[in-house]
């Protein structure tokens, strides 16, 4: 999977994420991002607490990636296929 470049037009920020595939279990054929990762898009695209400016990730115009589910470790589980990608 390659790069994938999430902005907020709002506040004129960029961040790239690569999300992971998943190949077993339930959710096999979709992709992951970790906890952890969607919190540092979230902080590199917003960082402003309490702002609703943008999606789960911080996203607002461009590119969005389509959150279907959330799996035990609370890892985001994406859709490509749903998701806007340029």
């Amino acid at each position: 999977m390659t790069k994938i470049l999430l902005t907020n037009d709002f506040h004129g920020t960029e961040t790239t994420v690569i999300p992971q595939p998943i190949t077993t279990g339930r959710f096999a054929g979709l992709h992951k991002i970790s906890r952890k990762v969607a919190q540092r898009c979230n902080r590199d695209l917003c960082g402003m607490a309490g702002c609703t400016c943008g999606d789960t990730l911080g996203a607002r115009g461009g590119n969005h990636l389509a959150i279907v589910n959330e799996d035990y470790d609370r890892n985001y589980i994406i859709d490509i296929s749903a998701s806007h990608i340029a």
